[in-house]
């Protein structure tokens, strides 16, 4: 019902998810690129004007001496 979301004033009962992640294995002093996908039926997430449609990416850097 939220997807895509339109913000606050179109979808004023929302609620952001929360997703937590460990990373066991994660290697120190090397950027690592994580990428997070919705994924279900009936939505679209493969649209090239929205690359970002239905995921959130980012990197994790965990320093170390």
């Amino acid at each position: 019902m939220y997807f895509p979301y339109y913000g606050k004033r179109v979808h004023v009962n929302y609620t952001q998810p929360v997703v937590a992640v460990q990373f066991a294995n994660a290697t120190a002093n090397v950027e690592h690129h994580v990428e997070c996908r919705l994924n279900a039926a009936g939505l679209r997430t493969d649209d090239e004007r929205d690359k970002f449609a239905g995921r959130v990416a980012f990197r994790l850097r965990i320093n170390r001496d």
